[in-house]
């Protein structure tokens, strides 16, 4: 890709995220319940590319049949999934950060995505694994393997982080524990461990008063 192409496409991929933050946080803030369907984009990320790839495989009959064509409609589609997902994350940092949601049901819905996430990491490892026993192709399976993981990791992590920024603005829990378990939840392994024990530690307490102050402004239950 040239370097002009190459720049406008970037400057492309950044208002579109920034256009999915602005729409999705005034959506929620509108909108309450949609909270939860806009956290499904990050809950199935990681599966978009695994369906991406395996339908258009599919459609053409393996590899043979999978030209150029289908391949640069594959990739379009890959690169826009990224800007959607950061723009929502933007969105759903800024409303568990205001404090709009209850510190249980922030660290429950962390939990869940981290879990979700476990049967895509176990895939890619498997991918990756194979990709290491293939051809020169096998290098692009091993690569993007590593690339989806970091990325999801990173955006699952980074939800944990919004989770704790409101849990200690309603001073919920303990801030060093809390802390702790943000700077962990980006640490492949230990974060599903991190999410589970920080949310039966958050549930274990009791609701902080602060909350009371913002009810009506609180994401609706699922």
């Amino acid at each position: 890709m040239d370097y002009p192409y190459l720049t406008g496409f970037i400057i492309f991929m950044v208002l579109l995220a920034v256009a999915v933050g602005v729409v999705s946080y005034f959506v929620i803030k509108k909108y309450p319940k949609t909270y939860w369907i806009f956290n499904h984009v990050l809950i199935l990320y990681p599966y978009y590319y695994m369906l991406v790839i395996a339908v258009p495989l599919i459609l053409a009959g393996g590899m043979e049949g999978f030209d150029g064509e289908k391949a640069f409609v594959s990739e379009i589609i890959v690169f826009l999934v990224n800007p959607i997902s950061l723009g929502v994350l933007v969105a759903d940092f800024v409303t568990n950060a205001k404090g709009h949601v209850p510190p249980e049901k922030l660290a429950k819905l962390n939990m869940i995505i981290k879990l979700v996430h476990i049967p895509a990491y176990i895939i890619h490892f498997i991918l990756g694994a194979l990709g290491t026993l293939a051809s020169v192709w096998g290098i692009g399976f091993v690569l993007w393997a590593i690339i989806i993981d970091l990325i999801t990791i990173a955006l699952s992590g980074t939800h944990m982080l919004s989770c704790v920024i409101s849990i200690i603005k309603h001073k919920a829990a303990n801030t060093a524990i809390s802390v702790v378990a943000a700077i962990l939840s980006y640490i492949y392994c230990i974060d599903v461990v991190v999410a589970i024990v920080y949310y039966v530690y958050i549930r274990n307490l009791k609701p902080a008063p602060a909350l009371k102050a913002e009810a009506a402004e609180e994401v609706p239950a699922e």
